[in-house]
């Protein structure tokens, strides 16, 4: 990839799509964006469990682990009081209607996530950075956070994973830059 970047106009997200690939052992993000096309991203384990580690804090999800056993009870009263608010808000969401496929689609084929970068205060961006060299902004309010944990939960129960595993973040490269290719690596596959 050169210095230039090519920008895609912004589109805001109306519909979101999360499931598990068997034969590819991956989750499959589908973005429903409003100028009628979508954006999809393969998530391996190691990126689900960073994306769940990045938003869940977002999201306050009940967990087996949310509430530490040695939480102060103030502490714990409010991540239970947290939780209700998220069990209430996810009630009110539409999970019934089908994902509406979209007309074009901004990349070609799925793209692979590797690194995940949060930001933001009210309104989050989640930055994936993909083996292609391309990176992807999403702008996702609290709303999308809640629901896109919610179908990661159910998305890992099909494939067996463990949301809750530990896993190291790992930087975020410069988007503007080209990643470095490691010394000896022959970019031939027969």
């Amino acid at each position: 990839m050169t210095g230039n970047v090519e920008k895609m106009p912004e589109a805001n997200i109306q519909q979101l799509n999360l499931g598990y690939n068997a034969e590819q052992d991956r989750l499959l993000l589908r973005v429903g964006l409003s100028d009628d096309t979508e954006l999809v991203l393969w998530l391996t384990y190691r990126i689900a469990r960073q994306l769940w580690q990045l938003l869940n804090g977002e999201a306050h999800l009940p967990t087996a682990d949310s509430i530490q056993q040695d939480a102060l009870p103030a502490s714990a009263v409010e991540q239970f009081r947290q939780e209700a608010q998220a069990a209430e808000a996810l009630k009110k969401m539409d999970f019934a209607t089908r994902y509406q496929p979209r007309k074009g689609v901004r990349n070609e084929g799925a793209l692979l996530a590797t690194r995940l970068a949060l930001s933001g205060d009210h309104i989050k961006h989640l930055d994936v950075l993909c083996l292609e060299g391309i990176s992807v902004r999403m702008n996702l309010p609290p709303p999308l956070i809640l629901a896109m944990c919610s179908m990661m939960q159910l998305s890992t129960k099909e494939s067996g994973w463990n949301l809750g595993a530990k896993v190291t973040q790992q930087p975020m490269a410069n988007i503007e830059e080209p990643a470095e290719e490691p010394a000896g690596k022959n970019k031939v596959v027969h």
